[in-house]
């Protein structure tokens, strides 16, 4: 049976497999994608409280998610503080949506300018944003009807998201359908036709199943966004990242399957040097920012 690129429809041809689960690429448009992956009900069950703070109950094995979501904040701030100041180049105030709120960080930096509201699909993190932060984050999925208005929000931001979705096209079209004509939309996701991918392959961080089930080259984003209907103005900038030190020997760890590594940098995190939080240019990562048609003009 020939498999098609849910997101052009083009044809595919088998990649690589990794960790149990086998991916396709797309010959017109460079996705890469997980083929035959669980359904929906079981991914969105690895986003319990295990997948934001690991490091309480699985110190020292290699697992997907944080160590720690909680002492990762100063880097987290760091990052989200950058992409601020982009979203506030695109919309000066309004209403904002973080589409994969978590604890609701960028939106405690956001809520100065914006009215902001969060929707994260689990259920423990919109909680500890709701009752230890004061946001609004409900849980709740983006492929699925959410609970805002038609044309709701000025701007939609989903950081790091997109690519953890079953049906991104699904989630794009609810985007379209909440955010107001001339609003903007940022989405930050890896670009898997960079040449850092393709040089590390099966070792590339971003392979990440079943949590990682869609990669993006530009061409495929900028497809996905005229397929979902109603954008336009599609335009990319680079992408940039605060980390620990200690952060990023984890994820090599984990990226290379390392448990003694992944060990070294969890102790290695609590530790003085372990903690100075460094800026990383990310070749192989990009952020999207796209306009819903309607702009009103005066």
């Amino acid at each position: 049976m020939t498999v098609r690129c849910p997101i052009c429809e083009g044809k595919t041809e088998t990649s690589i497999s990794k960790d149990g689960y086998s991916y396709r690429r797309c010959i017109s448009c460079g996705m890469l994608f997980v083929n035959d992956h669980p359904p929906i009900e079981v991914i969105q069950g690895h986003y319990a409280e295990a997948y934001f703070e690991a490091s309480a109950a699985n110190c020292g094995e290699v697992r997907l998610g944080y160590p720690s979501y909680r002492e990762a904040q100063e880097s987290l701030k760091a990052s989200f503080a950058r992409k601020l100041d982009l979203v506030r180049s695109l919309v000066k105030r309004g209403r904002l949506l973080d589409v994969g709120a978590a604890y609701g960080t960028f939106l405690s930096l956001a809520s100065k300018d914006f009215e902001c509201f969060g929707l994260d699909v689990s259920a423990y993190a919109a909680r500890v944003a709701r009752d230890e932060f004061g946001l609004d984050v409900r849980q709740g999925s983006i492929e699925q009807t959410t609970p805002f208005a038609d044309e709701f929000f000025d701007v939609v931001v989903m950081w790091d998201v997109i690519e953890h979705l079953v049906d991104p096209i699904a989630a794009l079209r609810e985007v379209r359908r909440i955010l107001k004509p001339g609003g903007n939309l940022a989405i930050s996701t890896d670009d898997v036709a960079n040449w850092l991918v393709r040089l590390l392959g099966r070792q590339w961080w971003g392979l990440a199943a079943p949590l990682h089930l869609h990669h993006f080259s530009k061409q495929g984003m900028t497809i996905a966004l005229q397929r979902a209907g109603g954008f336009e103005e599609v335009a990319f900038v680079p992408d940039k990242r605060e980390y620990r030190l200690g952060e990023i020997i984890s994820h090599l760890g984990v990226s290379f399957k390392s448990g003694w590594l992944t060990n070294i940098g969890k102790r290695f995190e609590t530790s003085f040097l372990g903690r100075r939080v460094i800026t990383v240019s990310r070749p192989e990562q990009f952020i999207a920012i796209a306009c819903r048609k309607g702009r009103e003009t005066s």
